[in-house]
């Protein structure tokens, strides 16, 4: 009977140190991947997005270099994992979401005279990491928005994937408008194609 204890004994203290021990790791990990993981707007991985806005809703159409089986969602959508605000792709390269303009948790703003939304492409079902996509997209219903964007009537950007960024977008921000209501943007390019004879 002694010896029954006392092998219960070391059992339960195996167990406990290793318990704590993987826990440990645990929150070292979390630790380290909050303080050193920056998501971030990346410019790579599309080959193109498109924005169509039509009277009463906007589609969006993604191109990408590599097979796909991630999410594509609008965002504060992800939560509902349903169409037509949300698709878990099975593989491929071009997906696309098509919304109302008073579905997804598209907006309108007034001060732009758009309804505005962003669609996020996640790599992982579950969580956002680097080399995540995210595109907001402008719908202009006012040909003659202000000054600065005169004659716009769509308009896609790259913004930050991460809905708890409070990054502001820089001058060198990746944008393409467009006068008709069917825009594209494509990666920048760092040097100009060479030109063929």
């Amino acid at each position: 009977m002694c010896g029954e204890v006392d092998v219960w004994r070391i059992k339960t203290v195996v167990v406990s140190i290793i318990v704590l021990a993987s826990a440990s790791r645990a929150a070292d990990w979390r630790e380290d991947l909050s303080n050193k993981v920056s998501i971030g707007i990346r410019d790579a991985g599309y080959t193109r997005a498109v924005l169509d806005c039509g009277d009463d809703h906007m589609a969006f159409v993604i191109t990408l270099k590599e097979n796909f089986e991630g999410v594509l969602y609008t965002r504060g959508s992800f939560h509902t994992r349903r169409g037509p605000c949300f698709l878990d792709a099975t593989g491929g390269k071009e997906f696309a979401l098509k919304f109302g303009y008073k579905d997804c948790s598209t907006r309108y703003n007034d001060d732009l005279g758009a309804h505005v939304n962003t669609v996020v492409v996640q790599h992982e079902d579950d969580l956002i990491f680097p080399g995540d996509l995210a595109f907001d997209l402008r719908c202009h219903d006012r040909v003659t928005v202000n000054a600065t964007m005169k004659g716009i009537k769509s308009r896609i950007s790259l913004v930050d994937p991460d809905p708890g960024s409070s990054k502001s977008p820089s001058k060198d921000e990746v944008v393409a408008t467009s006068l008709s209501s069917v825009v594209t943007l494509t990666p920048a390019r760092l040097t100009p194609p060479k030109e063929e004879l």
